[in-house]
């Protein structure tokens, strides 16, 4: 499965509040310290991407996590990600990048 430690990490967003306010709030320190006795194990470029996401709530979070992966594919290829790119998602849940056309 590609992106499983992606995935690993939102479900223990989902099923564990004060986990899912460390990685909104702090990310670097969510993914450091891991869930119970788990470490998430991301590509660079996963790690990257999720310390660039500002997100709200877990829904805008998620939504960011799955427009970056339908926009590079395996992440690594593609469009150059970062805090500097990521915005946060509008009202509706659509995420989109600065500068890019929106998805059709």
């Amino acid at each position: 499965m590609q992106h499983k430690a992606l995935n690993q990490l939102l479900c223990a967003a989902t099923v564990n509040v004060q986990f899912r306010e460390t990685l909104l709030h702090d990310p670097a320190r969510a993914i450091a310290t891991g869930y119970l006795d788990h470490q998430f194990c991301l590509t660079p470029e996963e790690r990257d991407m999720v310390l660039g996401i500002q997100a709200g709530g877990l829904e805008d979070f998620a939504a960011q996590v799955y427009h970056w992966i339908s926009r590079n594919g395996n992440g690594k290829k593609g469009l150059k990600h970062g805090p500097d790119l990521l915005v946060p998602a509008d009202p509706y849940g659509e995420p989109y990048r600065v500068g890019l056309p929106a998805p059709a």
